[in-house]
Formats: C-alpha cells, sequence, structure tokens
C-alpha cells in the first residue's frame, strides 16, 4: 500500500519531480537523492550522521547499511511514512494515489 512496497524490478519507475523514468525503486531512490542536493557542488551529505559522497548511489548505499527506519527525519502529515529525504516525501504527498497504487 505504501510507496515503498512497490519494489518489482522492469516495472517503469517514474520521477515525478522531472518525469525520467527508472526500471527499479532504487535506481528511482538514488535519482531522488540526486534531486535533493542538486546546486551543492557534486557532494552528497547523509541527513542522519552529516558523512559525505561524492556518489548518490554510495550514500544510499550507506544509509542502507547504516541507518534504520528509525533514522528517518521527514515525516507525512496525513500517514505514518516517514523518509530520509525531502524529495521522497515531497514525492509521496503531492502524488500520494499514484505512489501507493503502482501507477
Amino acid at each position: 500500500m505504501l510507496l515503498e512496497t512497490k519494489v518489482e524490478e522492469g516495472i517503469n519507475h517514474e520521477c515525478k519531480l522531472c518525469n525520467q523514468m527508472f526500471d527499479s525503486p532504487a535506481k528511482l531512490l538514488c535519482h531522488l537523492i540526486e534531486h535533493s542536493f542538486e546546486g551543492m557542488g557534486g557532494t552528497f551529505k547523509c541527513p542522519v550522521c552529516f558523512t559525505v559522497f561524492v556518489q548518490a548511489n554510495k550514500l544510499q548505499q550507506h544509509i542502507f547499511a547504516v541507518h534504520g527506519q528509525e533514522d528517518k527525519i521527514y515525516d507525512c502529515s496525513q500517514c505514518p511514512q516517514k523518509f530520509f529525504f525531502q524529495t521522497e516525501l515531497q514525492t509521496f504527498t503531492e502524488y500520494p494515489l499514484q505512489s501507493s497504487m503502482g501507477a
């Protein structure tokens, strides 16, 4: 039902911020991380421990390996869903039916 439950590979996953398509939710999340850090000099800082990475996918790997659900800092005001990045929350709240229904 929530955005994170849709993890099927090969299904088109669209960035609701720029309409770019991805073939996996992991690739879409990495892309959303890049949106989060646009105009910040090409570095990606962990929102939890502030470790800096030069690639978005390395930050993504770090977050999944080191930080858990309890470390997510952006809360949805409509449901219990939480996110590491504001762009994830923005996409979720602007397009809740599409995110939860898999469209």
